[in-house]
């Protein structure tokens, strides 16, 4: 199929502003839960037409809420028991458990063979990814609700307690913390010097990663948030949980446009992903140049808690498509092969096609999905609360 590597390289254009402090994106890994620095919720490369369940691995008294990720032929994922589980990639194999006292809700993060997670009593812990001994730990007071990211040689960790916090990886030494003033669920986004947050406190927040210090008072958002923003090119849309969806240009700091459907607004919890349209991809496999593309030539997804997938016109925010699904969604799509990847609470992993919102795959499994999906190289990873991690490919 062509279109896996068309959708790579669009990626790679449209978040090249984030490339400054983090670094080329591994395109096999899937190492943090939005899949990369800029939190696209994207993955490149294929899935099959019709994904069949390739293993699964169980135990009981256990459950996800948190999204596994991917590095280096591994899985990692942590449950609200307080385990840490390393699995194969290729045959679902248990590689290691580390057990803690406190579980994790919290989606691990993945960098340079350490894995960072923090548990619901605000503990936070940095494991050796070849054996799962512990390296270092951290309190940051409250509960870790979202997973880390990374920028040069820091790992930065948000808390309920409103805080973000930027660690050195290696060590675990404290270089700054920031303070919102209220509860924070969203994951740092990484764009350009600054990590971005979506606020309890209903702004959207620009924190220098140099100096731990917010550049101005924030923009403001129309309601709370706790989705993780996605960032394209110089664009963040952050999803709010009065059910509206906002898109910002962040050189300018202005709102660009707020989407809300009045007669069926639901809550949003959420964040999305950002998917190409058709008109660009079709460009870039002529060979044409997509540099100064404009941002309408892609389409932000969310779910909501009404039962509804969104497909969103970046440009002016018009709704492009909409699916809607059994039960609601509180897991964030992702994307990959062209399809929108999301679970719902009815226990249906969907596939929708990304550019139309039709249905193209459902797979049923036992338990609600929470936890986001995670994608590398060809396999699908689900996490269910009823403590059971699918992973999905080609036979």
């Amino acid at each position: 199929m062509r279109r896996a590597p068309i959708f790579f390289w669009l990626i790679l254009l449209m978040i090249s502003g984030a490339a400054d402090s983090v670094g080329r994106l591994q395109a096999s890994d899937w190492t943090t839960s939005r899949g990369d620095a800029a939190s696209t919720g994207f993955a490149p490369g294929t899935l099959p037409k019709e994904p069949e369940l390739l293993w699964e691995f169980s135990r009981e008294k256990s459950g996800y809420e948190g999204t596994p990720v991917i590095a280096a032929g591994k899985v990692f994922a942590g449950d609200v028991e307080g385990n840490v589980y390393c699995l194969e990639l290729a045959t679902g194999n248990e590689v290691w458990k580390t057990k803690f006292n406190n579980g994790f809700v919290a989606s691990p993060a993945y960098r340079n063979g350490r894995v960072v997670l923090g548990d619901f009593d605000g503990r936070v812990v940095c494991l050796n990814a070849d054996d799962g001994k512990l390296l270092w730990e951290a309190d940051i007071r409250q509960a870790m609700a979202a997973g880390a990211n990374f920028v040069e040689d820091m790992v930065l960790i948000t808390s309920e307690g409103g805080e973000l916090f930027a660690y050195r990886l290696e060590t675990g030494e404290l270089v700054w913390e920031y303070s919102t003033g209220d509860q924070l669920r969203s994951a740092p986004t990484i764009w350009k010097h600054y990590a971005l947050l979506g606020g309890c406190d209903g702004r959207l927040h620009k924190i220098d990663l140099k100096l731990g210090k917010a550049e101005g008072d924030g923009l403001l958002l129309e309601g709370p948030s706790g989705s993780t923003p996605a960032i394209y090119g110089n664009v963040a849309i952050v999803p709010t949980q009065s059910g509206q969806v906002l898109a910002f240009d962040m050189l300018k700091g202005e709102k660009l446009w707020s989407f809300s459907d009045t007669e069926r607004a639901q809550e949003i919890r959420s964040s999305p992903a950002i998917v190409p349209f058709s008109g660009t991809a079709s460009r870039l496999e002529a060979g044409g140049d997509v540099s100064n593309s404009e941002e309408g030539d892609t389409i932000a997804v969310v779910t909501t808690r009404n039962r509804r997938v969104l497909g969103l016109g970046t440009r002016d925010g018009k709704m492009v498509w909409e699916a809607v699904v059994r039960k609601r969604c509180d897991a964030s799509p992702v994307i990959c092969d062209g399809r929108v990847w999301v679970g719902g609470l009815d226990g249906n992993m969907y596939a929708f096609d990304a550019q139309t919102g039709e249905e193209r795959w459902t797979h049923q499994l036992t338990g609600q999905l929470i936890a986001s999906p995670s994608i590398s190289e060809g396999k699908l990873l689900v996490a269910t609360d009823k403590g059971t991690i699918a992973c999905f490919g080609a036979k």
